[in-house]
């Protein structure tokens, strides 16, 4: 038994008491996190609010809001929310509450409305959140008021990102994204002119704790092992070589960054074929240089700290709604800006790969619900995060990069998540 161990051998009374400090190891060889992080109901119900309520939260992308009127529903953390597109275009995000009977004003994931009426008691409420009519008005007092639906306090917008926070005061968003920022620029800029539209999103309901998708999307560790297959069979009737799978030899990087973000790095990720890739790598070095061409193509996934994830083909978006009960949403980003036959391939090649029913995410679905049930073993009590602890290369400004294989990016996420959890 280690020192850990002998120090708090038993998680679920550390949780009952709110020490959360005790579920996490951070020391300079060794880093461990505790299993009921991802089987705790209690862990769950704090983080809803200590993480979910006071952070930045990825809500939508403004190219699903065209249209003056446009419309869409969405949650942060298990808080129903509306984002509308009022007739001046401008952005507004509204609690998916009537502020009567506290009815789901808007049951729609999408469309587009000027007003929305209360299927319950028909209160009408403008696209803003303006109260416009209470029905039958005389069964109220003379002095009735009531204000229209609850904004949420704080919405930012940064390269068609639409992130919002509930929390009145807190961290400000350049804040919130640190050095993370540079490389949102870098996916961004995978459009020759800066901006992308995304498609209606594949989803599923994964049979796990959120952090097991938050964890895997920046994991170069894994992909040898559990992909095996999918890359034999990608190489076999996909026409790609084993050998120039990146995560077979082991090449890029990963960072973890200040605020929980974290990031992996796989050169020339875009898997387009050859003539194809070659005219989408002309588009951007006619408009950013040969250099910003070449770390434009770097090729990342970006973990956004605590939902989001920008990959070269598509965002991905993780709902928590249990604690072992999660919906992950993957939505195509389309390049604006490339010929019509770039998005064509990016789009077969994330449906060949990571799409629902991809040979990729298939792989992970199952993963996930592998290590939550091996989770219910209470005396297996501490996963391991510990790869490359002390080989990191620590920036000034806090980025921790290491080898494609190190765990620096999920030591990132529990930096953040315990010193949200432990935040008064």
């Amino acid at each position: 038994m280690d020192t850990l161990e002998r120090e708090n051998p038993h998680g679920s009374g550390a949780a009952a008491a709110g020490n959360y400090q005790a579920l996490i190891v951070n020391q300079p060889h060794q880093f461990q996190v505790h299993r009921e992080i991802y089987t705790n109901p209690r862990i769950f119900e704090d983080e809803l609010e200590r993480i979910f309520a006071t952070t930045w939260v990825y809500l939508a992308h403004d190219s699903e809001l065209p249209k003056s009127g446009d419309y869409r529903t969405t949650w942060i953390g298990k808080q129903p929310v509306i984002i509308t597109r009022d007739d001046e275009m401008q952005l507004h995000v509204l609690l998916n509450s009537c502020r009567h009977r506290g009815n789901a004003l808007c049951r729609a994931v999408s469309g587009n409305a000027a007003k929305f009426r209360c299927s319950y008691h028909g209160w009408v409420y403008s696209n803003r959140g303006d109260l416009l009519d209470v029905s039958l008005p005389e069964g109220y007092p003379a002095d009735f008021k009531l204000s229209g639906l609850i904004p949420v306090p704080r919405v930012s917008v940064y390269r068609g990102l639409i992130f919002g926070s509930l929390a009145k005061d807190g961290e400000d968003f350049d804040t919130y994204l640190g050095d993370a920022k540079s490389y949102v620029d870098l996916w961004a800029e995978m459009s020759p002119v800066g901006t992308l539209k995304v498609k209606r999103p594949h989803q599923f309901v994964l049979p796990g704790n959120w952090q097991l998708q938050v964890e895997n999307s920046t994991d170069g560790y894994h992909a040898r092992f559990l992909h095996e297959s999918a890359f034999a069979t990608m190489a076999k009737f996909g026409g790609r070589s084993l050998s120039q799978t990146t995560a077979l030899r082991n090449i890029g990087a990963v960072s973890g960054f200040d605020g929980g973000h974290g990031m992996l790095e796989k050169p020339q990720m875009a898997a387009l074929e050859t003539a194809i890739f070659d005219d989408y790598v002309a588009c951007l070095t006619e408009k950013y240089g040969k250099e910003r061409a070449e770390r434009i193509l770097g090729g990342y996934n970006i973990m956004l700290f605590p939902n989001v994830c920008l990959m070269d083909s598509n965002i991905r978006v993780i709902q928590p709604l249990a604690v072992n009960e999660t919906v992950v949403a993957s939505y195509f980003t389309e390049l604006e800006g490339v010929p019509e036959h770039v998005n064509r391939e990016r789009l077969r090649d994330l449906q060949w790969r990571l799409g629902t029913a991809g040979l990729i995410c298939t792989d992970d679905l199952e993963l996930f619900s592998g290590v939550q049930t091996g989770l219910q073993a209470r005396d297996m009590e501490w996963i391991v995060l510990s790869r490359s602890v002390d080989r990191e290369t620590v920036h000034p400004a806090g980025q921790r990069v290491a080898t494609f294989d190190a765990e620096a990016p999920q030591r990132a996420l529990y930096r953040e998540w315990l010193k949200l959890m432990c935040r008064a």
